[in-house]
């Protein structure tokens, strides 16, 4: 199996982690790879905000509300770990990529079913996840309960918009829990060849492992 595999196969949603620093030049490298994603028009709309400072990381963890999760009995996420990462997008890129003289008989970013800066977004996302697990470590996404409480904690500027909040760290020892739980869907409802619904998925009978 390639080493690209690997990391994809050893990659999952990690809630706990068991303290230890994470290596600045490995975040570094994290980083570089996640910024290396496609975009639409090469406009690079993509932004990351790193939090490793107590007070911010506190904060952030409020807006994400972890207090509220605390009190209903689950364990603590972001506060276990010691760097978060808040991918964001400017839209604002993509409209001035499209502005431009070489773009503008293009079809406008905007113009379609899903604005290209959200596919972008998960493209970077993914990136930034794989490289954490390439790294060694453990990575992490969860949604925000409080959007301007996240703006005010990180300064953001008004035209930038955060996606979530990724934690990266040692994950800790222990059974996977919740929704990690969860099985993989089944190849054949998941692929789909030549036509939805066709009763012979690859066009030799082939089936990859399952996982």
């Amino acid at each position: 199996m390639s080493e690209f595999r690997q990391v994809v196969r050893r990659r999952r949603m990690v809630r706990r982690y068991d303290g230890r620093p994470v290596d600045p030049a490995a975040l570094d490298r994290i980083l570089d790879t996640a910024r290396r994603a496609p975009s639409a028009g090469n406009a690079q709309g993509q932004r990351f905000v790193v939090v490793t400072d107590p007070a911010v990381r506190a904060a952030v963890a409020v807006a994400a509300g972890e207090p509220a999760a605390v009190a209903r009995g689950l364990p603590p996420w972001l506060s276990s770990a010691p760097v978060l990462v808040v991918p964001c997008v400017r839209i604002g890129d993509y409209l001035e990529r499209y502005a431009e003289a070489d773009k503008r008989a293009s079809r406008p970013p905007d113009d379609r079913p899903v604005p290209w800066w959200w596919v972008d977004a998960g493209q970077s996302l993914q990136l930034l996840l794989l490289a954490a697990v390439d790294e060694g470590l453990g990575a992490g996404l969860l949604d925000v309960a409080d959007h301007h409480a996240l703006r005010a904690a990180l300064a953001l500027p008004a035209d930038v918009t955060p996606l979530g909040v990724v934690t990266i760290g040692h994950a800790a020892d222990g059974p996977a829990v919740g929704s990690a739980r969860r099985p993989r869907r089944p190849w054949d409802e998941v692929v789909h060849w030549d036509t939805w619904g066709s009763a012979v998925n690859h066009p030799d009978g082939r089936c990859p492992e399952s996982g």
